[in-house]
């Protein structure tokens, strides 16, 4: 018999969907009140300065003092045009999941993913809204993101497999907003738009982390599929977080050497500030990974050869070091941005 014919949810994923649900019921974003709509536009970063591409390699000193801000105000909208397009690509996925009724034996994870795809509908809007609002063009969509989707969140019996990489992109891609623009140096708006959608975000990703612990030993050949894919793909998902050929041709950098994308990606992709960054990105992501049997000594060449071998050792040590009555120092809902 199928296993999933007879699973049950176990009390603590009842008590997390319970929680879940009663948030979003409460409190859930609004397109009109949650930002400072008011705010002036001239001379704004977007993001800080520490965290802009170029910051930590020469050609920072190459770029005047209004290229390096409009580099903060590109790279930022170039991510918020990010979320646009897979926010979309979710709430389109999660509702076909919804009307395929693969999920109708749990009723309490449905009515989650009915919240989850308003949230995301909403949180798509008010991208988009924000990028009209400092005048910043839409920017062709990421061609890896695409693929990864359509290839992989394909419909199925059991559609742990589209969550997971739903919750792979989105926990990566809220660290690195986070990390990007969550600081008082920056646009009150810009700040705003990263710190309230964490705000539900979050919630997504504690349910996606959950989901994966809860189903990940009745769905056949999840695991080992997920032992393939989960490094190559990040570092996909990073590498394009970083840098763009678009958004460097929009800034306009006066200094020919701008020019020279063969050597300002290789450059700005492995400078020390920006593996401290992606650092600080995959830290929580990569004991998750270790925890749950992702990342072992087994396949532990697969993340060497993808540039994790030090973020999977930081990792493995915590695990040495961890109390057996110790909590989840990851559960992203804990965390105050403010």
């Amino acid at each position: 018999m199928n296993p999933l014919k007879k699973k049950t949810l176990s009390p603590r994923f009842s008590d997390l969907l319970e929680k879940l649900n009663k948030a979003s019921e409460k409190k859930q974003m609004s397109l009109l009140l949650d930002h400072p709509w008011d705010e002036p536009i001239d001379n704004v970063w977007l993001k800080k300065r520490e965290n802009i591409s170029i910051y930590g390699t020469p050609y920072y000193d190459l770029a005047s003092e209004e290229e390096r801000r409009l580099l903060s105000v590109y790279e930022t909208g170039a991510w918020w045009y990010t979320f646009i397009v897979f926010e979309n690509l979710v709430s389109e996925y999660y509702m076909k999941i919804v009307n395929h009724g693969s999920l109708k034996r749990f009723p309490e994870v449905v009515k989650y993913i009915h919240h989850f795809c308003k949230e995301e509908i909403v949180h798509a809007m008010v991208f988009r809204k924000a990028m009209n609002y400092f005048n910043i063009a839409p920017f062709p969509v990421p061609l890896n993101l695409r693929e990864i989707y359509s290839h992989n969140a394909s419909m199925s019996e059991f559609p742990l497999k589209a969550i997971y990489l739903t919750i792979l992109i989105e926990w990566l891609a809220e660290n690195n907003a986070m990390e990007d623009c969550n600081s008082k140096e920056i646009s009150k708006l810009s700040r705003a738009v990263a710190v309230e959608h964490h705000k539900e975000e979050a919630r997504h990703i504690e349910w996606g982390k959950n989901m994966i612990r809860e189903f990940i030993d009745v769905v056949p050949d999840f695991l080992n599929e997920a032992r393939e894919i989960t490094a190559p793909m990040l570092r996909s998902m990073l590498d394009m977080s970083i840098s763009s050929i678009m958004v460097y041709a929009r800034v306009g950098f006066k200094d020919k050497a701008f020019k020279n994308y063969k050597e300002l990606i290789p450059t700005v992709l492995n400078t020390e500030n920006r593996k401290k960054i992606n650092s600080k990105i995959m830290a929580p992501m990569m004991r998750y990974f270790v925890e749950i049997g992702i990342c072992t000594h087994e396949n532990i060449e697969v993340w060497k050869a993808n540039g994790f071998e030090k973020d999977v050792e930081d990792a493995v040590e915590y695990f040495k070091k961890k109390s057996t009555n110790e909590g989840d120092i990851d559960n992203v809902m804990d965390k105050d941005y403010d």
